[in-house]
């Protein structure tokens, strides 16, 4: 696979998560589940933007 696709293809899965984890958090009333899920959307955010950095640098 041409490293641009699977850059992207990786940077679209991370923003898959960081949407998942963001609604599971949001449905869940135990608050050790709840931040360690929007924690979780923090850190896949973060990896999306360095992916979309070297995106940009090609």
């Amino acid at each position: 696979m041409e490293i641009k696709a699977f850059l992207q293809k990786a940077m679209l899965n991370e923003q898959e998560q960081v949407r998942d984890y963001q609604r599971f958090a949001q449905t869940t009333d135990d608050e050790k589940v709840k931040q360690a899920f929007y924690e979780f959307a923090e850190s896949s955010g973060h990896t999306a933007a360095k992916i979309k950095d070297l995106l940009d640098q090609l």
